[in-house]
């Protein structure tokens, strides 16, 4: 079996990010396949049901308010969630798991994806490269953590020039290989106890998921707009908006708002040189979120 896995946990905007997601995975498909399904790890199942209907193919795990901060980890960051809910869906849904973050658009069937999970190959969203020539986060990180290690199940994990760092927008494993992630759970912790910032998360996935066999990552299958929060609240507008449209007419007033199109202009304007951007500050030229119709 396939599984696309959610976590939609929170917010409404976190919600409307995620219908739109679900609803460009639709898009894509030519025809739903009987294997495929999608798990939706939400605190508000109801909400899904009346964007989405009463679809077979989506599921919605019960997960408890104390399983909730429990999958938090010691570290109790957000960011560990998802470790939890892949953990989950391994145990109580076996077979090929692709989770994915919410602000994701679906540009193309995955289900090329899944003939390479079956076969034992991991996927992150994008390779962003290697951390000693990184963005000045990722410089940042690798200055502070290149002199320590750590140690989970026997093995010694360490920061070196060659380490690559991967989007944790996308994390697919086969079930059978879950094993691997409380692992990855005890090398976030110890990474948010050396140097507390929020990508320590991704890294723990790159760093134990590199460790076993090579990292793929998939930019061409999807948009993943992870520098856009602005535009949430213009989500949740046009979801209230919607009323009883259908999906087709509601996926479409989505598509109108351009968000691919803003997430390049952004990330491109995000990787100018530091004196280039200080230079368009300087003289009102910084890139602005467009006024958006919602």
């Amino acid at each position: 079996m396939n599984y696309l896995i959610y976590l939609a946990y929170g917010s409404e905007a976190i919600r409307c990010e995620a219908y739109f997601s679900i609803l460009s995975y639709y898009e894509q498909v030519a025809s739903l396949a009987p294997d495929m399904h999608i798990l939706v790890y939400t605190d508000a199942p109801d909400a899904f049901q009346q964007v989405l209907g009463n679809r077979p193919d989506v599921h919605y795990p019960p997960v408890s308010q104390e399983q909730w901060q429990a999958w938090r980890g010691g570290a109790n960051k957000v960011y560990l969630l998802k470790i939890g809910v892949l953990q989950h869906a391994a145990s109580h849904y076996p077979g090929n798991l692709l989770f994915l973050d919410t602000d994701t658009i679906w540009r193309r069937d995955p289900a090329p994806l899944f003939v390479s999970i079956a076969a034992g190959h991991f996927y992150m969203h994008q390779n962003e490269g290697q951390l000693i020539s990184g963005n000045t986060l990722s410089r940042k990180v690798y200055r502070h953590l290149k002199t320590h290690q750590w140690e989970v199940a026997g093995r010694v994990f360490r920061v070196t020039p060659e380490t690559d760092l991967y989007n944790s927008g996308v994390i697919a494993l086969r079930s059978d290989k879950a094993y691997l992630l409380p692992e990855v759970m005890a090398l976030a912790e110890q990474l948010y106890a050396t140097y507390n910032k929020h990508m320590m998360e991704q890294l723990a996935f790159s760093l134990r998921f590199a460790a076993e066999g090579p990292i793929a990552d998939v930019p061409d299958y999807l948009w993943h707009y992870w520098n856009l929060k602005e535009v949430r609240p213009t989500l949740v507008r046009v979801l209230a908006a919607a009323g009883n449209q259908s999906s087709t007419n509601l996926l479409a007033r989505l598509h109108q708002l351009a968000l691919p199109k803003l997430h390049e202009e952004e990330l491109a304007y995000r990787n100018l040189p530091g004196w280039r951007r200080t230079l368009r500050k300087i003289t009102g030229r910084r890139w602005r979120l467009p006024p958006l119709e919602g």
